[in-house]
């Protein structure tokens, strides 16, 4: 993905991540202040060294599933390849999902990498293996391997974006 698509991708983002905090609690603002959260230029640098997150799934009983998967930003929406097992089952019986994102892990004041995080959630859709076109040339240049073992293809549509940086 060219850096102009990646930088239109993460301004959608960051207009997420405003509506996001205008609607947060005191709690989480206190949690994850404002202040702290990554800009523009920030945040596409962050997703430009991160190749994979947790997503987290519920199934049907209500129990969580998390597990690292593999995703490419597209659209200002997270994608991801996914097998014809228990995520794919879940999100078709509830199209919602929450990712995290991390590294480093030094505080303010803190020798070491610093802290970065994000963690967004939202619908999922869920699509055939044909929309794979779309961003099959970042894929490849993230990941190297074509995900021929994918039973479809899961958009994450934020609701929801919060991110933190121990600057």
């Amino acid at each position: 993905m060219a850096l102009s698509l990646l930088s239109l991708d993460v301004a959608g983002f960051v207009a997420i991540q405003e509506r996001s905090y205008a609607r947060a609690s005191q709690g989480l603002r206190d949690a994850w202040p404002q202040a702290e959260a990554l800009g523009h230029d920030e945040l596409a640098a962050f997703l430009g060294r991160r190749r994979y997150c947790v997503l987290a799934t519920s199934r049907p009983d209500g129990r969580a599933n998390a597990a690292p998967v593999g995703f490419v930003v597209h659209e200002s929406a997270f994608w991801f390849a996914t097998g014809p097992g228990l995520r794919l089952r879940n999100v078709v019986a509830l199209p919602w999902a929450a990712l995290s994102l991390m590294e480093g892990d030094a505080d303010v004041g803190e020798q070491g990498q610093p802290h970065v995080a994000l963690t967004a959630e939202g619908e999922v859709i869920v699509h055939d293996l044909a929309c794979w076109e779309a961003f099959e040339a970042e894929w490849m240049r993230r990941h190297s391997d074509p995900p021929t073992w994918a039973a479809a293809i899961l958009e994450l549509r934020p609701a929801r974006i919060f991110s933190h940086a121990a600057r």
